[in-house]
């Protein structure tokens, strides 16, 4: 986990091309000191690296981010906005996966990506 304690899995499901994970974010992250003070948000950069970092727990291996193809942030997630579900769907490449990653509660779709990563 390239940043310790900002999430917890709470539950992690996997088959073939698919992933469905819920995390809850831990509020009182030093993160949100600095994004932003009295409104806090979790980072697009960090939603992207919570989703290569679940890729890279399903797929038993390690991952580079190649490209981010398309990176849609529809709704800002606060850190109260726990549990997260986040849906991942994968297809090989010749230089390793196209990745397709949702990020959502029960209320609302909150990102989606796609992203290209190939094997470290």
């Amino acid at each position: 986990m390239l940043i310790k304690n900002f999430y917890t899995i709470q539950r992690f499901e996997t088959s073939d091309s698919k992933t469905k994970a819920v995390i809850l974010l831990n509020p009182e992250h030093k993160v949100y000191r600095g994004h932003f003070p009295g409104q806090s948000v979790v980072p697009g950069v960090i939603q992207i690296q919570i989703l290569r970092e679940l890729a890279e727990q399903s797929l038993e291996q390690k991952l580079f981010i190649a490209e981010v193809t398309s990176a849609k942030y529809l709704n800002m997630i606060v850190p109260d906005k726990n549990p997260l579900s986040i849906e991942l769907n994968y297809k090989p490449t010749d230089e390793g996966f196209s990745i397709n990653g949702v990020v959502k509660n029960e209320e609302y779709v909150f990102s989606k990506v796609k992203m290209k990563v190939t094997l470290k």
